[in-house]
C-alpha cells in the first residue's frame, strides 16, 4: 500500500457511522506516519548500501592484502630456499678448493721429499767420488813424489829436460 492509496481513500458514511473528521485527521496521521518510514526506510537502504560498499571494498582489501601476504611469504620462503642452496654450493666450492689445495700441498711435500733423498744419494755418491778421487791423488803424489825424490838425488834438474806438461808449472824455490 502506498501513501497515495491512503490520501486517496474515500469511506462510506452511515448513519451511526464514523465520524468522518477523525477518521480524515487519523488518515491524515496515519499518511504522515507511513511518509515517515518510508522516509526513514530510504534512508536506512541508502545507509545499508553505502555499508555493503563499504564492506565490498574492505573485503577486496581484505583479499589484496591476504593475496600480498601469501606472495611476501613465498617470495620469503623462495629467498630462504635460493640462499640455501647458494650457501651449500659456496660450502661445496670451498671444500672441493679445499681438497685441491690440501691434495697440491702433499704433492709438493712429497716431491720437495723425493728431491731431498735424491740430493742426499747425490752428496753421498759425490762425498764417495771425491774420496776416490782423492785417494788416486794421494797414490799418485806418493808415487810421483818417490820417483821425484829418487830423480832428483840421481840428476839434477834441467828445465829444458822436463816434460811440457811439467814446464808449464812453476817451479817452487
Amino acid at each position: 500500500m502506498e501513501v497515495t492509496d491512503i490520501e486517496q481513500k474515500k469511506f462510506r458514511t452511515r448513519l451511526m457511522g464514523i465520524d468522518p473528521g477523525e477518521v480524515e485527521s487519523f488518515l491524515q496521521d496515519l499518511v504522515e506516519e507511513l511518509r515517515r518510514l518510508k522516509s526513514e526506510c530510504e534512508n536506512l537502504k541508502r545507509d545499508l548500501q553505502a555499508q555493503e560498499l563499504e564492506i565490498r571494498g574492505h573485503q577486496e582489501r581484505e583479499k589484496t592484502i591476504r593475496s600480498v601476504l601469501v606472495s611476501a611469504q613465498k617470495s620469503a620462503e623462495q629467498t630462504r630456499a635460493n640462499a640455501d642452496r647458494e650457501a651449500r654450493l659456496i660450502v661445496s666450492e670451498a671444500e672441493v678448493k679445499a681438497e685441491k689445495i690440501l691434495q697440491d700441498a702433499n704433492e709438493r711435500v712429497s716431491r720437495m721429499e723425493r728431491e731431498i733423498s735424491e740430493l742426499k744419494r747425490h752428496r753421498i755418491q759425490f762425498g764417495a767420488r771425491v774420496r776416490t778421487l782423492l785417494d788416486t791423488f794421494r797414490q799418485i803424489l806418493d808415487e810421483s813424489g818417490e820417483e821425484k825424490l829418487t830423480a832428483a838425488l840421481e840428476e839434477k834438474p834441467d828445465t829444458s829436460s822436463r816434460p811440457a806438461d811439467e814446464q808449464s808449472r812453476p817451479t817452487n824455490p
